[in-house]
């Protein structure tokens, strides 16, 4: 079958290839791999361009910028049904020759919708209009340059948890469980909140209900848990730990939440006052570096848990690589909540009916569809299940 090219992205061994027939080959070295994605577009260069490329790019047939191209697509995929504030506005920065100008002056792992949309909620700007968000972001350009200099993207949503909880629950006896790139550690202290799937019972610390209260609704065969985990030990790895006793770092954690849900922020709160009851240590380092390291601490008497959620993303193709090959040779289960294709060596390739999704695997093997947001958590049947034991190297 014949297409035009539309464009080719290429750096560090990374290609996009995207034809104005909608078709995208994306891959890593040697692989590439198709995948469909409605539109002639970039594809999804909103999440393909994090801080692992440094881009070079060459574009056909498009005399635009691409980062117009890259705040489009986050428009109609990512924020599409997650929020319509932010859709709205990447659409309108998308045809704001001056905005872009100004954001392709900021680093290019820092270019990205979701940080500049902390950077804006940061400073305080208003999202209800285009033009008084744009005024105030402005003004306040001096801010968001020094946080493109000093911040990452931390995101800690306590209700990410929703999707890793049915595999933690399934695991019998006491778990020591060790989070890569944790930002404040909230996801560590669990076993301290409440859940509740569809319509429920609410399922509730044994000390009573939690102020945390995270619930979702479920398709497919969801096991919902009936109990929550014994968590006898626990730990973080993060490169830049946030202090929870810091003002700047609390409004920052506060800022990465999307503005649509007010309950995330509630929960957020709630999540951070109990992490000052029940602090829990975080190494600071390289996961890559510090892995070892921790999980030699772990109690032998407990089942061993490495997870991580919405990380890898982040990480330089090598690093993630060399993460997953050494958390494979652990004695662990091992829980991943990635965004589609970014975990080495997982692959999943059943038919997906979300545009937008994390795939939820464990020990590799893909188990579960999950809303970024934790909004709903859909269970794969066993023809949707794919995983791929030699390594291919994978970029959506």
């Amino acid at each position: 079958m014949e297409f035009d090219r539309v464009g080719l992205h290429i750096e560090e061994g990374f290609a996009l290839l995207c034809f104005e027939s909608g078709e995208v080959l994306s891959g890593h070295g040697s692989s590439v791999l198709p995948w469909r994605f409605p539109g002639p577009t970039l594809g999804r260069l909103a999440r393909a361009l994090p801080a692992q490329f440094d881009v070079t790019v060459t574009i056909e047939k498009i005399n635009e910028s691409l980062t117009a191209e890259a705040y489009r697509v986050f428009s109609q995929v990512d924020a599409l049904d997650l929020s319509p504030a932010y859709s709205d506005i990447s659409v309108a920065i998308s045809e704001d020759a001056e905005l872009l100008a100004r954001i392709d002056e900021l680093p290019r792992s820092k270019r990205q919708a979701g940080f500049l949309y902390a950077a804006a909620r940061y400073v305080g700007a208003p999202l209800q209009s285009y033009a008084e968000f744009r005024e105030h972001l402005l003004q306040h350009w001096d801010v968001v340059e020094r946080l493109a200099t000093e911040r990452t993207m931390q995101t800690n949503d306590p209700a990410r948890l929703l999707a890793i909880l049915p595999i933690l629950a399934s695991i019998d006896g006491p778990i020591a469980l060790v989070e890569v790139g944790t930002s404040a550690g909230l996801h560590l202290n669990l076993d301290r909140y409440s859940y509740r799937y569809d319509d429920g019972p609410w399922l509730d610390p044994d000390d009573g209900p939690s102020t945390v209260r995270l619930e979702c609704s479920t398709r497919g065969s969801v096991p919902v848990p009936t109990r929550i985990p014994e968590i006898a030990w626990r730990a973080g790895i993060e490169l830049s730990p946030l202090d929870l006793s810091s003002d700047a770092d609390v409004a920052w954690l506060r800022a990465l939440l999307w503005p649509d849900h007010p309950g995330r922020q509630g929960n957020l709160d709630a999540a951070i006052a109990i992490m000052r009851q029940h602090p829990v240590p975080i190494v600071k380092g390289d996961l890559n570096d510090r892995i070892l390291e921790v999980v030699a601490g772990a109690p032998s008497d407990a089942t061993l848990v490495v997870v991580h959620t919405a990380m890898l993303s982040y990480v330089r193709q090598p690093e993630a690589e060399r993460f997953v090959e050494t958390v494979r040779g652990l004695d662990a289960v091992w829980i991943a909540n990635e965004l589609a294709d970014v975990v080495p060596g997982v692959e999943h390739t059943g038919p997906t009916r979300e545009s937008f999704s994390f795939v939820v695997a464990r020990d590799g093997v893909p188990v579960a569809i999950s809303h970024p947001h934790a909004a709903w958590l859909r269970w794969l049947d066993a023809d949707e299940t794919s995983s791929t034991a030699d390594g291919v190297d994978v970029a959506a």
